[in-house]
């Protein structure tokens, strides 16, 4: 169980390297992969390798060609100083650590540090030393060792040694990439070789059963389910949402509505308190006391003009009188509690 829970953990690293960084090459299962990118017009190649106690232990990445930054060892390319190398953890994302570093890269081209000595041993030393081999970290093996003990390890490393001896550096990667890019061309005759390469036909078929594009395929397809069952969601969402619309449509003509009926009582209100002032009813007071007075001269003509008789002169002069005194009285009234207010400052 440990076993396959160290390996699923490998392998999510991995799908990380691989989401997030475009151009990974798997050139040892599980062990080393390559990643290529363009910098300044220049290409670059970030190699990553896993150790045996990856993701326990961080990655270790160089980039070929040597480079000048503060990041990187000058006299092997590996980058030592990166945020995300120096503060990994077996939580941190493989795929997000890998990333960053290139982006350092592309923001500011780095320059390339070009070899001081002339002698080819020399060159091909430093090229040993930029282009690490999976030697040090075994492809397959390593998940071997994981389930076999100490011994198989040791055995895995020595024959890892073996292979990658500095005397044959061609046969270090170029088989090795094959075998695990393209697992099925090994066990091909030399004729399904030929039909492989003139029958487009056999060839889409020989790339369909590779396991990588099957996984691929299989993630195609479970994201393609993942998108019908959103789209799913969204449609059992769409009525309640319609439902929504319409109620809040309600709601804005129900507002529109009080909104205008509040504006017409207001107006109404503004209407009242200015017929309703008190300074204003004093001065209707004042002048309905004046249209009285005025209807007491008019009895008063009509009666030396012999148009009325002395009864009715004193019924109308009487009732006008009365009415002159009684808004005159309200008015003064009214007039000194104004006057009372406005002393108090009210």
């Amino acid at each position: 169980m440990a076993f396959q829970h160290r390996l699923h953990q490998i392998r999510r690293q991995i799908d990380t390297l691989k989401i997030f960084n475009d151009n990974v090459v798997e050139v040892s299962e599980l062990a080393e992969f390559c990643v290529h990118f363009e910098s300044g017009g220049r290409n670059f190649m970030l190699t990553v390798l896993l150790g045996l106690n990856f993701p326990n232990e961080r990655p270790k990445l160089i980039i070929s060609p040597i480079i000048q930054h503060h990041w990187v060892n000058p006299a092997t390319g590996e980058i030592e100083s990166a945020p995300g190398l120096v503060n990994y953890s077996p939580h941190s994302d493989l795929g997000r650590v890998v990333q960053a570093v290139i982006r350092e890269f592309e923001r500011f081209p780095p320059q390339v540090i070009k070899s001081q000595s002339p002698n080819p041993a020399n060159s091909a030393n430093s090229a040993q030393v930029n282009v690490p081999h999976s030697h040090h970290y075994p492809p397959l093996q390593m998940a071997k060792s994981l389930d076999s003990g100490t011994s198989s390890g040791a055995s895995n490393s020595a024959n890892s040694s073996k292979e990658t001896s500095p005397h044959d550096p061609i046969k270090l990667s170029s088989p090795r990439l094959n075998d695990t890019s393209f697992p099925n061309l090994s066990t091909l005759s030399l004729d399904e070789l030929k039909q492989l390469d003139n029958d487009p036909e056999f060839f889409d078929d020989f790339i369909e059963e590779m396991s990588v594009v099957q996984q691929l395929n299989e993630e195609l397809d479970s994201m393609i389910n993942q998108v019908e069952n959103i789209s799913k969601e969204n449609e059992s969402k769409e009525t309640h949402l319609v439902e929504l619309k319409r109620k809040l449509s309600d709601d804005v003509t129900t507002l529109k509505h009080l909104g205008e009926k509040c504006d017409e009582l207001n107006k109404k209100y503004l209407k009242k308190t200015e017929e309703y002032n008190p300074q204003h009813i004093r001065e209707l007071l004042q002048i309905a006391a004046s249209n009285a007075d005025t209807e007491c001269e008019r009895h008063v003509e009509q009666f030396l003009n012999g148009k009325i008789d002395v009864q009715t002169f004193l019924q109308n002069y009487t009732h006008s009188k009365k009415l002159s005194s009684e808004r005159k009285a309200k008015e003064e009234r009214l007039g000194q509690q104004l006057s009372a207010l406005e002393r108090a400052g009210i």
